[in-house]
């Protein structure tokens, strides 16, 4: 179902980033470096070039102050003036390492803050050029920088030690990189699914308010209709007219007994859409409609069981779009697996209604068992088009009602989920 429903998401071509957020993240960090440095050099006592680090931050200031002035009306942000403005990051804490002692400064590891902010919200190839960037600045900081003012004579360490440090600092960073870009995706697919799936139930619950609409509509209509009907009938019959006023008369008429057709089409196409969508029915019933209404082609016959353990009478419920949902990407999964039958057990107690759906097919593997419900946990995974997000979308739908689901293998074979959900969140 999911692949159904969700196959026509594409990825968005260009990252909208509030600018404010942007400039809000660069005002703390140009705190951050200047606070650094006035500690470092009047508190501390180490001797800094003050003036090349001051006037590099200053240079800072002034193109975040920029950036403010120019989105100061919240217009957001593409992804190349992000890309452009992480790169000037990249750049510029790079030159305030080389007047401080270059990767052997304990601030170097800031170069992964950048990386994993274009990993988070920017698309492969800004990552991927944000990563090369920082590696030639990292490289040319291993080489070419001023002592780091640990002493009079600077901070000496062995060749290859440095060359540890470049070495970390850019598996690091490429490891950061592809670590949050693969989170960030995974997260926005999720987030679009569920987009989707919201939009998806928003619009059938529409469906049903409109049909409410409707029928109340074509009641309130009817009488006047019915009353302007009866007066030009009257007219008709009791006044003489010309062929003027005839012609009117009976054009009236002709257009009255037309919005009667109407509202009566109306009148029925929405007690249809009632019927099916909105009215309460015996549990029993109302899922077997559900199931039914599915238009899924079964290769087996279901097999319907009722246990109720419980003195009290069927409850009633409606078939509402979040269990029907559910119930198509169950079954869908059970008759691709299934090799002879299809089971739908249902019971019910005083507060719940319990939906148990069983297969005789080969069951989850462990791997898919122990990530049951996740996204994109599937055997099969990128074969004609699954995406595995079935079952993940069960769990979102029950959950939506307050429901629970579980996930097992059956003995001696198969698969098993059962759906408990509150009977009040069905009604």
């Amino acid at each position: 179902m999911a692949d159904r429903y969700f196959s026509s998401v594409s990825e968005i071509e260009h990252s909208l980033i509030d600018p404010r957020v942007s400039v809000a993240i660069r005002w703390i960090a140009l705190s951050g470096q200047l606070a650094t440095v006035l500690l470092v050099h009047f508190v501390f006592g180490f001797n800094l070039p003050l003036f090349q680090l001051l006037t590099i931050i200053a240079i800072g200031i002034l193109l975040n102050s920029w950036q403010m002035l120019l989105n100061s009306n919240g217009v957001q942000l593409s992804r190349p003036p992000v890309l452009f403005v992480l790169i000037f990051d990249v750049i510029q804490l790079a030159a305030l390492l080389y007047f401080a002692g270059g990767l052997l400064n304990p601030f170097s590891i800031l170069f992964l803050a950048p990386v994993a902010v274009s990993a988070s919200i920017l698309d492969v190839f800004s990552t991927i050029s944000l990563v090369i960037i920082v590696t030639i600045c990292a490289s040319i900081l291993t080489i070419y920088h001023l002592p780091l003012p640990w002493s009079d004579t600077g901070l000496m360490v062995p060749a290859l030690y440095q060359f540890g440090l470049w070495v970390a600092l850019v598996i690091s960073t490429i490891f950061m990189a592809y670590y949050v870009f693969w989170l960030a995706s995974k997260s926005k697919k999720t987030s679009e699914m569920l987009s989707q799936t919201k939009l998806m139930l928003a619009s059938q619950r529409q469906v049903i308010a409109l049909g409410s609409l409707a029928t109340a509509a074509a009641h309130k209509l009817g009488s006047p209709l019915t009353t302007i009907k009866l007066i030009s009938d009257d007219l008709m019959s009791q006044l003489k007219l010309n062929a003027i006023q005839e012609e009117d008369l009976l054009l009236l008429k002709a257009e009255i007994d037309r919005c009667q057709v109407i509202l009566s089409e109306l009148d029925s196409d929405a007690m249809k859409t009632n019927r099916e969508l909105n009215i309460l029915m015996p549990a029993v019933l109302a899922i077997q409609t559900m199931v039914a209404s599915l238009g899924t082609s079964f290769k087996y016959q279901i097999e319907w069981k009722v246990e109720n353990d419980s003195d009290g009478p069927q409850p009633e419920i409606a078939q509402t779009p979040e269990l029907s949902y559910a119930l198509e990407a169950i079954l869908e999964n059970a008759n691709d697996f299934a090799e002879t039958k299809i089971v739908i057990d249902i019971s019910w107690d005083h507060r719940s209604i319990f939906i148990k759906i069983v297969d005789d097919g080969m069951g989850y593997s462990s791997s898919i068992l122990s990530n049951i419900g996740q996204p994109e946990n599937s055997s099969r995974l990128g074969q004609d088009g699954h995406r595995g997000f079935g079952l993940f979308l069960v769990n979102s739908f029950i959950r939506q009602l307050n429901g629970t689901t579980s996930f097992r293998n059956s003995k001696p074979k198969g698969a098993s989920v059962e759906i408990k959900v509150p009977i009040e969140s069905l009604v």
